[in-house]
């Protein structure tokens, strides 16, 4: 979504301070992988939709409508974290003309969790967001199944391979 301790360009999704967001999905690919800090912030590309304290909606699908014409085709696997930012990049992703329509639902991507969909020449995840604030995240069988996600990226792009 936005980082509303830092703008400063490699401050999305940092691992820092403990507790933030990066921390969190930081935290989850150690558990599975053992990565250090710099390990994920070399890995993932991190970006957010709206730089600066507020969420803006309308800036925020303005962004991902730019990201989805950048990635088109790439073969990149792209994570959406939370209902703000897939619901951005499902109207990006929509048959919806962007410029027509600002506040007709999101036609593109399903909602389904953590499940890879191909749209655009690309493949979308989607996880609930990794806040602290999320409750989602207090089943430990859901953090596994983030955590699992988080492994499979990072050895798909280190080309590493864990048994069992």
């Amino acid at each position: 979504m936005n980082n509303p301790v830092s703008t400063l360009p490699g401050h999305e999704l940092y691992p820092l301070p403990e507790g933030c967001t990066g921390n969190r999905l930081w935290k989850m690919l150690h558990a599975r992988t053992g990565a250090r800090m710099t390990q994920y912030r070399d890995v993932f590309e991190r970006r957010n939709l709206v730089r600066g304290v507020q969420f803006d909606r309308l800036r925020a699908r303005a962004r991902a409508h730019e990201i989805v014409t950048e990635l088109h085709g790439s073969g990149r696997t792209i994570v959406l974290l939370g209902r703000a930012v897939q619901e951005a990049f499902h109207f990006a992703l929509s048959e919806t003309p962007q410029d027509v329509v600002w506040n007709e639902p999101a036609r593109g991507l399903p909602p389904l969790l953590v499940h890879p969909q191909e749209a655009g020449g690309c493949t979308w995840r989607q996880i609930p967001h990794p806040s602290g604030r999320n409750l989602w995240y207090n089943e430990p069988k859901n953090v596994h199944v983030v955590e699992l996600l988080m492994e499979e990226l990072y050895n798909e792009y280190t080309g590493q391979r864990r048994e069992g």
